[in-house]
């Protein structure tokens, strides 16, 4: 992380100050990408994301579908670690099996490592 020059009085302040005031103060880190997740005649399917950057314990995940919600699926979120999340699509009647593949896009937030 770059520090950069104290501000002066009256002089426009450097935009790095706010990056710093935020790794500093918050320490929080926002990942967010999207997968695709496919099921091949089962009744559900999984996809491993593991983060571009690990956190420092698990982080928050929210996700949803990209394209149009299909009424049949449910979208799984499983439990997240630092490094990786889960996330499934599954029938929402037990024990029926479907082919499909969706792209499920996911935002993380958490502790920065």
């Amino acid at each position: 992380m770059v520090v950069p020059a104290k501000p002066v009085a009256g002089q426009p302040i450097e935009t790095a100050w706010g990056e710093l005031a935020h790794d500093t103060a918050v320490a929080m880190d926002i990942q967010s990408g999207v997968a695709s997740v496919a099921v091949a005649g089962a009744v559900s399917g999984t996809a491993t994301v593991t983060f571009p950057r690990p956190f420092a314990s698990a982080p928050t995940v929210v996700c949803a579908l990209v394209s149009t919600s299909v009424a049949y699926l449910a979208l799984v979120i499983t439990a997240p670690t630092a490094t990786a999340v889960g996330l499934g699509l599954t029938h929402k009647t037990a024990g029926t099996s479907f082919t499909d593949t969706r792209q499920v896009a996911w935002i993380a937030y958490g502790p920065r490592a």
